[in-house]
């Protein structure tokens, strides 16, 4: 049973304070509370990516919104999960864009569909969002083909909307999609070669438009070498300092190129299959890179070299969630410790409440989406990112609640 409570709908079962089996504790976060951080926006709820689907996680109180970016053929910077657009909007059911489909190869993966480097801005905004899921997620499909496709500019105006109607300010949590490839692989569907740095867009457009407080704002990338030189050059010529996040894909080797490459940092990858001097382009590695195991994985990352390495340009680090537990409990694997000890914030990814993400106890049955998170929060985690951030609030309230006993 759903019941209507404010803007949102809350199942009726999960309004009730959850008792949560205590964990074993190895620090807590009554002081500072962890971050909770809007998915996609409100992606449990709306699809993802739009202004609508962020409005929604503002107004149930997420302290930032993650919008993921890649760039128009124009190069204007627009919010969608990947540069394909096939699955998250309506651009196979246009005529007018039947001949942009093609296949490319995107970090070293083909990939059949509708690409945004192929779109001029204005075509962009011909299109309309969809719910990727709609199986999953009926009630976020009731609205497709309702929501235009957002720019950062757009998402940027609509956070300071929100701060001037209410008075809260909520941060940008932003991800640069694919750097390498639009760098140096991309091509257009005309073959023209793409030769664009996405991240060094990001900041001069956010210098723009005067959005630049760090304790609004992080970067994030599953990539190292655009991470880097944010920190060693193009943030240092804008005089920002902005937070920068190393995220972490897959540490079990599972995603291994050729037939992934969720497993590998693919910068990293594609230059040593290139054969080019890692010690030209990451000179801040000190060594650490090329006497890394090839192809470099991510678990290399989260040993206490690789933690120091990412330390030197990164304020925290974004572990999948598959990656955080020990087997068959929700207890954090030594490297969350490790990281935050070396200084590093861990913000891990993704918590969704919808049964089949729910975590394994045993080889039957799963923990609560309410056991994890309270988990998660009494062993000092520094923040989530939850597609229905207004649960993983809920619980951000219980614990703290909890903290005062």
């Amino acid at each position: 049973m759903l019941i209507q409570k404010g803007f949102f709908l809350l199942p009726l079962s999960l309004l009730a304070a959850t008792l949560v089996p205590e964990p074993a504790v190895a620090a807590d976060n009554c002081a500072t509370p962890p971050l909770v951080i809007a998915h996609r926006g409100a992606s449990g709820h709306l699809p993802e990516h739009t202004l609508e689907a962020y409005q929604l996680a503002m107004r149930m109180g997420a302290d930032f919104i993650e919008p993921d970016l890649v760039p128009t053929k124009d190069g204007v910077l627009i919010s969608r999960h990947e540069n394909d657009l096939t699955h998250t909007t309506n651009v196979a059911d246009l005529a007018q864009f039947a001949d942009r489909k093609t296949t490319k190869r995107i970090d070293g993966i083909p990939i059949t569909g509708w690409f945004s480097e192929d779109f001029t801005l204005s075509e962009i905004k011909q299109l309309k969002a969809r719910e990727p899921l709609p199986a999953l997620r009926p009630q976020g499909a009731e609205h497709n083909d309702q929501y235009s496709i957002a720019t950062l500019a757009e998402i940027v105006a609509l956070v300071n909307q929100f701060e001037a109607n209410t008075g809260r300010k909520v941060g940008l949590y932003i991800e640069t999609k694919h750097p390498t490839y639009f760098r140096y692989e991309g091509q257009t569907l005309e073959g023209k070669s793409i030769k664009l740095d996405i991240s060094k867009t990001l900041v001069h457009e956010l210098k723009q438009l005067r959005f630049t407080d760090p304790n609004r704002l992080f970067i994030q990338s599953f990539e190292l070498q655009n991470l880097l030189e944010l920190k060693q050059q193009w943030m240092p010529k804008l005089k920002l300092q902005l937070p920068l996040i190393q995220l972490i894909g897959d540490t079990d080797k599972a995603y291994l190129p050729p037939k992934d490459s969720f497993s590998v940092p693919y910068d990293v990858f594609y230059h040593q299959q290139q054969g080019a001097d890692l010690t030209a382009i990451y000179p801040q590695a000190t060594g650490f890179l090329w006497s890394a195991t090839k192809p470099l994985d991510y678990s290399a990352l989260l040993t206490d070299q690789g933690l120091r390495f990412v330390h030197s340009y990164a304020a925290g680090i974004g572990p999948w969630r598959s990656s955080l537990y020990q087997k068959y409990s929700l207890n954090l694997k030594p490297f969350v410790q490790a990281a935050q000890q070396q200084g590093l914030k861990v913000h891990p990814y993704t918590f969704r409440a919808e049964a089949n993400y729910l975590m394994a106890k045993d080889a039957k049955t799963t923990f609560s989406f309410d056991e994890e998170l309270q988990a998660l929060f009494k062993q000092g985690i520094d923040g989530v990112f939850s597609d229905q951030p207004d649960l993983a609030l809920k619980n951000r309230t219980l614990f703290q609640q909890s903290c005062g006993k």
